[in-house]
């Protein structure tokens, strides 16, 4: 963008631009050479984003992860407890400047069985020495005292064993293999859309899409035995089926009211009672005969029991069901982060030819060169895209545009810009001219402000 608007305000600044037109060379045509170094760097903006990017990323982000895991260097402090090395705690009075000799010393030393300080290794003074690889540390202890308790005997809490040791030299071994910096495999993060190709992406994208698709058939498979269709045929000695339907009908008993006043009928009700079966509705004992009567009430002392289960099955329903919804969403979730990164390939690479069509035909009208006036306009038009596809990508991510049109959304607002620009500057449009808008404004103003701003 800045280049073309450079390169294209310095020909017309200097009526370069003008002697290419007159010897009958059109703009678009002046601008073809850019435009092959344009779409050159485009494909390697492609190939770039689709096979460095995500390799480089891929190794930034297992280093950065072994940076931030690997503990603090060996760095004792005077009168610091110093915590890192696995089951010690040591505390120096003083260290001398040469890094090795240290006094006044204390040890903690513990294990994962036993917790508290039951271990503890007191000296006057010692040196420090590392191994060549850096895997040990070895402590010489001189004139101190060790003090265990033996927490491990039977009989600890009856007689508290302990063991005492006076030493004049003593040599401590300390694993510093914690304190190394171990690298990762990088395969761990492969799995980040940042971490990914385009095949790779649409490999992901694609059994994303299949998951998310098994999920609801899985859902759809599991709900259907629990629904039925209601009939004019529907057998009464199936008691659940019986129950449900008269459950129904008291349901809409209780609630009268309340779906008169909701669908605003007087006559709604009925109506939505008169749909059931009639088979099924709650018979007039004075109407039917003995037998029959017995025979309905055996089955509606079931009642309570058929309508707890299926109170039960509606809550493992409703369970099963919001599960689902909750995996599904964080699925799409997904899903739209990868198409993201997938359509980001493309963008990047279709942003240099875009943006080439709005520089060179912009330096063209404005007609400046250098970094003055090109650098502020290309600037300004560079935070605009940026912001625009920033907002674009947030809005993809979250689910509330497509993820095609969110990353395409920038460039489909810049593609009109850059028909426009193009072709103003092509028929030498004076659009950036002060004079011509003046004209402009001139021609819309009344008679009688023209003699007033004649008169200024």
């Amino acid at each position: 963008l800045l280049s073309s608007i450079m390169v294209f305000g310095s020909l017309a600044e200097k009526y370069e631009l003008v002697a290419i037109k007159s010897a009958g060379v059109s703009l678009l045509k002046a601008m073809r050479p850019m435009f092959l170094i344009s779409f050159t760097l485009a494909v390697a903006a492609f190939f770039t984003a689709n096979y460095l990017i995500p390799k480089a990323n891929l190794s930034w982000g297992a280093l950065l992860y072994d940076v931030t895991q690997k503990k603090p260097a060996m760095n004792i402090v005077d009168n610091v407890f110093f915590k890192d090395i696995p089951g010690y705690q040591i505390r120096v009075g003083k260290k001398h400047d040469d890094g090795q000799t240290i006094e006044d010393i204390l040890i903690y030393v513990s294990d994962r069985k036993n917790a508290g300080n039951n271990n503890i290794l007191i000296a006057e003074k010692g040196k420090m020495s590392i191994s060549r690889d850096k895997q040990y540390m070895t402590l010489n202890l001189v004139n101190g005292k060790r003090y265990q308790e033996l927490v491990d005997d039977a009989n600890y809490r009856s007689t508290m064993p302990h063991n005492t040791m006076a030493f004049e030299s003593y040599n401590l071994t300390l694993d510093l293999s914690d304190l190394a910096f171990n690298r990762t495999d990088k395969e761990r993060f492969s799995e980040d859309q940042r971490m990914m190709n385009v095949e790779q992406l649409g490999t992901r994208i694609d059994s994303l899409t299949r998951y998310i698709q098994k999920k609801r058939e899985s859902l759809y498979r599991y709900m259907d035995p629990y629904f039925i269709a209601a009939s004019d045929t529907i057998d009464l000695q199936d008691t659940a089926v019986f129950a449900r339907f008269e459950y129904l009908i008291n349901t809409l008993e209780n609630e009268k009211n309340t779906l008169v006043s909701t669908v605003n009928e007087a006559s709604a009700f009925d109506t939505l009672k008169s749909k059931i079966p009639a088979p099924l509705r709650i018979p007039d004992k004075e109407k039917i005969n003995p037998k029959k009567t017995r025979s309905i009430q055996a089955k509606y002392n079931k009642r309570e029991q058929i309508i707890e289960r299926a109170l039960q099955t509606s809550n493992n329903i409703k369970r099963i069901s919001t599960n689902n919804i909750d995996d599904s969403s964080s699925q799409r979730e997904l899903k739209a982060r990868y198409l993201v990164e997938w359509h980001r390939k493309f963008t990047l690479a279709v942003s240099c030819i875009l943006l080439f069509f709005i520089g060179a035909p912009l330096g063209a009208i404005i007609k400046k060169g250098g970094f003055g006036l090109p650098l502020v306009i290309s600037l300004l038009l560079f935070i605009l895209y940026y912001v625009v596809t920033i907002f674009g990508e947030k809005l993809a991510k979250q689910g509330v545009l497509p993820p095609v049109l969110g990353m395409w959304l920038a460039l489909m607002l810049f593609f009109p810009l850059a028909i426009f620009l193009t072709y103003k500057a092509s028929r030498d449009s004076q659009l950036f001219n002060a004079d011509a808008y003046k004209k402009i404004i001139r021609l819309l103003t009344p008679y009688w402000a023209k003699e007033y701003l004649d008169k200024k």
